[in-house]
């Protein structure tokens, strides 16, 4: 049923510091005509999953549909502001627009999040088997993307360490991340994203623009999981360079998450 939920505060964190994307260092970013280093997009994420999850508990980490879109970055120690609205006051299922807002009011990222009365189908790619493993990492460029050529399967098994380390960064209190069985965080969930694209190039300073999440059963630490990745889509818009990733993770050979991952791989000049 749809709910009423409470808007949060919280001061942004830069969790990416020591990344090898170094649109999260002052210097690099200035570059770009940013006032700082970037707070990255999937810990925004993750605090606008917060309230949610307050509400919905394990049941909006199980199953349901993500929309979330950066339009400005948040910068270390901006006070966040997150708030959500009912999209379908007379909807049963959930159905939600959570919103970022900074102290000056600016939009930040949204989040739409709902249950579906039916999941969508599964996307063929999902089939996909992984492709050959590359000797190295390249730098990434327009003709070095092949779009539907996967890349190799990445074998992954989140630990408590590893996920603890993401909640700790979201200062996120939720029982649902404590425990044995704990509950994968929506944090270190798409910063396991990212990670797919950066395993396939050098990415110098990128920037996460958004993605579409489709999720299918609850991730938890210890789970054995496969990840699948296939560039998609590629284009230019303004100067940038566009890249957009099909991403399956795998839990006992079912698909447990689908996301459409989408990023600016090459910055216009400021």
């Amino acid at each position: 049923m749809n709910a009423n939920i409470s808007t949060l505060q919280i001061l942004a964190l830069n969790d990416a510091e020591q990344s090898e994307n170094r649109i999260h260092s002052d210097e690099v970013a200035a570059r770009y005509g940013f006032k700082g280093a970037l707070v990255s997009g999937v810990n925004v994420f993750g605090y606008l999953s917060q309230p949610l999850v307050r509400i919905y508990g394990e049941q909006w980490l199980q199953r349901g549909m993500l929309d979330v879109l950066f339009m400005k970055p948040a910068y270390q120690d901006d006070l966040l502001t997150i708030s959500t609205e009912n999209l379908d006051d007379t909807s049963d299922q959930r159905s939600h627009l959570t919103s970022a807002h900074n102290e000056q009011g600016q939009l930040l990222a949204r989040l739409e999040s709902w249950l579906p009365t039916s999941m969508p189908k599964l996307n063929d790619l999902a089939h996909s088997a992984g492709g050959k493993a590359n000797k190295e990492r390249e730098e990434i460029s327009w003709d070095r993307i092949e779009l539907g050529s996967p890349a190799p399967l990445f074998s992954w098994q989140p630990s408590i360490e590893e996920n603890q380390a993401h909640v700790q960064m979201q200062r996120d209190q939720s029982p649902l991340y404590q425990g044995e069985a704990q509950y994968i965080h929506p944090y270190f969930l798409l910063d396991a994203c990212n990670k797919a694209l950066m395993r396939m190039f050098i990415l110098p300073a990128w920037v996460h623009t958004g993605s579409k999440l489709v999720l299918r059963e609850g991730i938890r630490v210890g789970d054995t999981l496969q990840v699948l990745t296939v560039p998609i889509d590629k284009w230019e818009r303004k100067g940038h360079q566009f890249i957009k990733l099909y991403i399956a993770i795998k839990k006992d050979n079912d698909v447990a998450l689908e996301v459409e991952h989408t990023a600016i791989f090459r910055l216009a000049a400021a």
